[in-house]
């Protein structure tokens, strides 16, 4: 197992403090754990740590949970928050703070361990899209300028100024934000001359920069890129969302 996690335990039982800690070792999944027995106290440890967990209870004297998590630092990594509480029906709030996971004690080992992976997973992807963006960023100021044939010239784009590109038959449109461009280049032609890195093809008719992409709704199956004050959104037929699966 690569990834190891962290975790805060917010609980002003001791018996539940401990009992979690061992059941969060159990998952081998944490190389750092740290308990503390109030909002106050956990406050007082989140100065200095982040862990990448906090597991806390609702119902405690003082400062219950809710308001704890409202009194969270502010931090570049938010933490993800996981609810563990004897209490049932805290779970629509929970859900309305964001909360990752909402878990009832006594807590039961396989669930604990399912929360655990869903988020180490979840994590692990997050990583993956934001060391392809930085790769992006970095290749970006190397970048020359591509030589696009049009049906009256040649024009030369900066390919860090694409959103996407489109087949439209033996041409390509070229969407660049509120301007799109009709090449005299075939899609194939045009991925030819594009770096890469940066640049996703899906299927036979798109070719999107994955610097821009801001969301990717299944659903719809559309996916919104945006540039500065320009978007643009694109529809993906449903079959061929499985090329999105790398983001």
């Amino acid at each position: 197992m690569e990834q190891k996690l962290s975790a805060l335990i917010v609980d002003d039982e001791a018996g539940a403090r401990n009992l979690l800690e061992k059941l969060l070792e159990e998952t081998l999944y944490f190389e750092d754990i740290r308990l503390a027995a109030s909002g106050l106290e956990a406050l007082e440890e989140l100065i200095l740590y982040d862990p990448d967990l906090i597991f806390v209870d609702i119902k405690m004297p003082g400062m219950d949970g809710f308001s704890f998590i409202s009194q969270l630092p502010e931090k570049k990594s938010k933490p993800g928050i996981v609810f563990v509480t004897a209490f049932d029906h805290f779970a629509i709030k929970a859900i309305k703070k964001e909360a990752f996971d909402y878990i009832l004690k006594p807590v039961n080992r396989k669930e604990l361990k399912q929360c655990v992976v869903k988020f180490a997973e979840r994590k692990k992807e997050q990583e993956e899209v934001v060391g392809k963006k930085a790769e992006t960023l970095a290749h970006k100021e190397q970048i020359p300028r591509i030589r696009v044939n049009t049906r009256t010239g040649t024009i030369f784009i900066n390919p860090a100024s694409i959103l996407y590109c489109k087949a439209d038959g033996n041409y390509t449109t070229i969407c660049t934000g509120t301007k799109q461009l009709l090449c005299s280049m075939n899609l194939g032609k045009v991925e030819e001359l594009l770096p890469g890195v940066g640049f996703i093809r899906i299927g036979r008719s798109h070719i999107i920069n994955f610097e821009y992409v801001t969301m990717i709704d299944r659903k719809e199956c559309q996916v919104t890129l945006v540039r500065n004050n320009e978007s643009a959104m694109v529809k993906i037929p449903r079959h061929l969302l499985k090329d999105l699966d790398i983001l």
